[in-house]
């Protein structure tokens, strides 16, 4: 079922980063959502969109959520995130646990409250009380993470875990402490970094 061990889809998860999402220019050049300028810019989309990729990330995050179970002894009902970008590996993680045999729900958080009909913050799950993992596909300051379990929290849902696919190590960790969130991230810029000069 799955062309990779489990060490080595990391590896080559993180090889699709470099490869697709990963930029670096020894200047500041890259414009970030939060208007300050970074010599790194990471679009993890490129690559969380690609087939390939949401084999990788299906296992990698349905592997940490079952960490995150086991840890605490309670089960995850569903994951998702502020959509766009935690959609892709929300649905990943969804279709996984279906083919383990153990289904997890995905869900998406919008970015502002629906105008019309129930005007909901979250589509796809409902239901108050759910043990949920945030999901993220990059982390930098932490404000859209933020944004994401506030828009969960409002539909009513317990926050479990939140699990990034890389943070950039730009406050965002220490943001989440401070609202008593731990975030747990897959890659870090570090490691893209470094897997872009082997590659290099």
């Amino acid at each position: 079922m799955y062309p990779y061990a489990v060490e080595s889809t990391r590896e080559r998860l993180l090889e699709l980063l470099v490869q697709h999402s990963f930029q670096q220019n020894a200047d500041p050049i890259f414009t970030l959502a939060s208007g300050r300028k970074s010599r790194y810019y990471i679009n993890c989309k490129a690559t969380t969109f690609m087939p390939e990729a949401m084999v990788l990330l299906g296992r990698i995050f349905f592997e940490r959520i079952k960490a995150v179970e086991r840890r605490f002894g309670d089960r995850i009902d569903a994951v998702g995130g502020l959509t766009l970008g935690a959609d892709p590996i929300a649905y990943a993680i969804a279709y996984h646990s279906a083919l383990a045999g153990m289904p997890i729900r995905a869900f998406s958080v919008r970015k502002e409250a629906k105008g019309h009909g129930a005007q909901k913050w979250v589509e796809g799950f409902d239901q108050a009380g759910a043990r949920v993992a945030i999901i993220e596909d990059v982390v930098t300051t932490g404000g859209s993470t933020i944004r994401a379990i506030e828009g969960a929290l409002n539909a009513g849902f317990l926050i479990q875990a939140v699990l990034a696919l890389v943070d950039r190590q730009e406050g965002g960790l220490e943001e989440l402490r401070k609202k008593g969130y731990e975030l747990e991230s897959i890659y870090t810029t570090e490691d893209l970094m470094r897997a872009a000069g082997k590659s290099g």
